[in-house]
């Protein structure tokens, strides 16, 4: 499950929906937050949905697993904190969000100051990454954007997981709302965009709810429970 835009929006969690998800999890089914929001924050939530299972977040650089305490991180790491040390002489127009959750430890979340169209900001930024030389993608987020190691994405590091778990990635239902989650759909067996998703992922996804955020999440849970013998 993704988080912004999937399981809550504007951080706003429904008791249906914490009960939802506890109940599966009760059951054994494994169930696994991706998203691009920073570790610390990201533990939180899974304590309030009463998850206890790995993590992936910071857009899949990171991969935590909450019953061992051991965390993985993937990707060259050399060309990012390049550009983290240089930040304010070649990027002056950016700023890196005070919130606490775009506070990363991998990649690089960054705003401009001022704002303006989003599509311009990363042509600024990828201007600067092509002249230094440096190998990164970026990808958006709102009105900001993550610069972040190539070749690393929520996908990147699901299918990572799967492969050392022997799990069948076609046994695996996936949630989501927006393009970076697009990884994980091309990935599992069956993915499933909320109401709310952009009109892009929605183009891949095999099911789309009938409802936003976590009531949609609501009736994909009603989908498991109803249709396998297991829980009827």
């Amino acid at each position: 499950m993704d988080l912004d835009g999937t399981v809550f929006d504007n951080g706003y969690l429904s008791i249906e929906e914490i009960r939802n998800i506890r109940k599966l999890s009760q059951t054994g089914v494994r169930i696994i937050i991706s998203t691009g929001r920073t570790l610390h924050y990201v533990l939180g939530i899974t304590r309030s949905l009463g998850i206890k299972d790995v993590i992936i977040c910071e857009e899949g650089a990171i991969l935590y697993d909450c019953q061992t305490h051991t965390k993985q991180v993937f990707g060259d790491l050399s060309d990012i904190n390049i550009l983290k040390q240089n930040l304010s002489e070649w990027l002056p127009i950016c700023r890196i969000p005070k919130e606490a959750h775009h506070d990363k430890q991998i990649i690089l979340a960054l705003d401009r100051n001022p704002r303006g169209n989003l599509d311009d900001f990363v042509e600024e930024v990828r201007s600067i990454l092509i002249e230094k030389n440096l190998n990164l993608n970026i990808t958006r987020s709102d009105e900001m954007i993550n610069i972040m190691p190539p070749g690393i994405n929520k996908g990147s590091t699901l299918r990572k997981f799967l492969n050392d778990e022997k799990i069948n990635p076609d046994s695996v239902v996936a949630i989501g709302d927006s393009l970076n989650d697009l990884s994980v759909f091309e990935l599992v067996g069956f993915s499933v965009a909320v109401r709310n998703a952009t009109d892009k992922l929605k183009q891949h996804a095999d099911f789309i709810c009938t409802k936003d955020n976590g009531l949609g999440v609501c009736e994909v849970i009603d989908m498991i429970f109803a249709n396998n013998m297991k829980y009827v």
